[in-house]
């Protein structure tokens, strides 16, 4: 690596800690840098056609390789990509961010001793976002429409692209962290406040962003033509009309950068800097809340992270909370950077106070957490056959025949979303068991008294993680959620449903509901669907056909 690198030669820990390490200088050198690997990258993934299959769950082109699952060809390819480099010490290194990282194994190697940190330890981690937008936006723009059966090739120049834009977008934190330390003041001054607005304007240099899609076209311009003999004057190819022939449009790669790479480079330096004072604290409800912010959270922080000299907040914290309303009050208030929140059951049962409470905040949902309920059990204070046995609706219809005929005596009680087990069967007379989780039982503290339970294999509850920082841009795939009322006449919900139809939308869940706050009257809706390009266009054509 080049005296510009901040980091070992091994892509290992930090070597330097001096201060010049964060000089904007050398980060830009770096940057520039990966620009190259970027655009080669690209240029070499538009050899190929689209090959949508290898992002198509279950393709029948793939079986003999993935067993029936719900992952991709090439999430399949990068996860073990990934589990290979893992074994040597890759995503150790502060530059490098896995996009399964909750699955990959410990280095094989041996590990360093850590060296002093230059960033603070954090849980910011857009690899999921960048996946999307890849599959979603930057493939149909750069590769010609089709198949052409080369899945093998594809998707591998598919991997190298995806990382070298992953370590351009995270290296953000470089940015964020020479920044904060040249002004200092300013930003804590921002960052205090909460006003993410400010900060993203602080870090904003338009003449710098300007100048990176210039050199980007140029070298776009440059690499993509074919040059016939270097000891001569370069002989391009040339089109029918004259122009010069390119094996990808410039303008596209320039597009990339302008509405992708740059956008995403800068919210995660937003994100960086509120959790460099901060920390990262997450608020959530009972213990299914606390699993999910964890499978979302714990695993993106770096192996061994050590805290920088002077950081006063742990990387992350969990705070447990009593409601989703004080969840969601946290977050609002500031006393939390992050809530986790339940959007629908195993069972696709909708939380109704989640949504209203969504619908009537200023927050954003940031990302989405599906989460798969661990080992059903029977739980109790002591042991012995319970009179009564508490659990969740869809929990007891799964097992009814089982409870029937092993507790027959026992009543069953359905027990309300987010009670609190301990208290329950702390508060109860007679001998009270709670059907829940394993890890539920072990929170509240209770005995396992039936872990055999026949219970059917396992869905996803859905989860979302809210901010009032997060800036996500939309990728064509995302899940959207709108509320909205009709006029009580016939056809006016049938001309408003006519609308997703029209906008391609795969509309997954309508549900009526009653405003918590209001007078009862079920006389709101949700509506949940997939594929979503252009919210504003659907949000103007729905208001016309509510308002007719």
């Amino acid at each position: 690596r080049s005296p510009g690198d901040c980091l070992a030669p091994d892509g290992g820990a930090m070597s330097m800690v001096s201060p010049r390490e964060l000089d904007l200088d050398q980060i830009r050198t770096a940057l520039i840098r990966q620009e190259e690997t970027i655009i080669f990258a690209l240029i070499e993934r538009a050899l190929f056609r689209r090959n949508a299959a290898t992002t198509e769950p279950d393709h029948p082109a793939f079986r003999s390789v993935l067993r029936p699952t719900a992952r991709t060809f090439l999430d399949h390819m990068l996860l073990e990509h990934e589990r290979l480099h893992a074994t040597v010490r890759r995503y150790t290194s502060p530059d490098e961010h896995a996009f399964f990282p909750s699955r990959l194994p410990a280095p094989a190697l041996e590990t360093q001793p850590p060296a002093a940190a230059v960033l603070q330890p954090n849980a910011i981690n857009v690899n999921d976002q960048i996946r999307a937008l890849y599959n979603t936006s930057i493939i149909p723009s750069l590769c010609a429409a089709g198949d052409d059966g080369n899945y093998g090739s594809a998707t591998l120049c598919d991997i190298t692209a995806l990382q070298a834009i992953s370590k351009r977008v995270h290296y953000g934190k470089f940015v964020a962290e020479s920044k904060f330390r040249s002004q200092t003041a300013e930003y804590t001054r921002l960052i205090e406040a909460g006003d993410a607005a400010g900060i993203m304007e602080l870090l904003t240099n338009a003449a710098v962003e300007e100048k990176v899609l210039r050199r980007v076209r140029a070298k776009a311009s440059t690499y993509g033509q074919d040059i016939e003999d270097l000891l001569s004057a370069p002989v391009v190819g040339v089109t029918a009309a004259g122009g010069v022939a390119r094996k990808v449009d410039p303008e596209t790669i320039v597009a990339l950068y302008r509405d992708f790479v740059i956008p995403l480079t800068k919210e995660v330096e937003v994100l960086y800097l509120f959790e460099r004072l901060s920390g990262c604290a997450v608020v959530f409800v009972d213990a299914r809340g606390r699993r999910a912010a964890e499978a979302h959270f714990a695993a993106r922080l770096p192996p061994d992270a050590t805290v920088p000299t002077g950081v006063r907040a742990p990387p992350v914290s969990y705070v447990p909370r009593s409601s989703v309303q004080a969840v969601l009050s946290d977050v609002v208030c500031g006393k939390a950077r992050y809530g986790i929140v339940p959007l629908s059951s195993a069972s696709g049962v909708l939380d109704v106070s989640t949504f209203h409470r969504l619908s009537v905040s200023k927050l954003r949902v940031c990302a989405d957490v599906l989460l798969y309920d661990d080992q059903l059990v029977i739980a109790a204070m002591k042991p012995g056959p319970p009179a009564v046995v508490h659990g969740s609706l869809s929990r007891l219809q799964q097992v009814e025949e089982w409870l029937t005929t092993t507790v027959p005596n026992a009543t069953l009680i359905v027990l309300p979303a987010h009670t609190n087990l301990r208290e329950l069967v702390d508060g109860a007379g007679a001998q009270v068991a709670v059907l829940c989780t394993r890890s539920e039982a072990a929170l509240a503290g209770l005995s396992l008294l039936e872990t055999d339970l026949p219970v059917e294999s396992r869905r996803p509850s859905r989860f979302v993680v809210v901010s009032t920082t997060m800036q996500t841009l939309a990728t064509g795939s995302d899940r959207s959620i709108l509320f909205f009322k009709v006029r009580h006449a016939p056809g006016a919900l049938a001309r408003v449903l006519a609308v997703f139809t029209a906008f391609g939308i795969n509309l997954e869940n309508i549900h009526p509901f009653a405003d918590p706050d209001g007078d009862g009257y079920h006389d709101q809706h949700i509506t949940h669907g997939r594929g979503l390009h252009s919210l504003w266009s659907l949000i103007l054509t729905l208001l016309f056909q509510l308002f007719l």
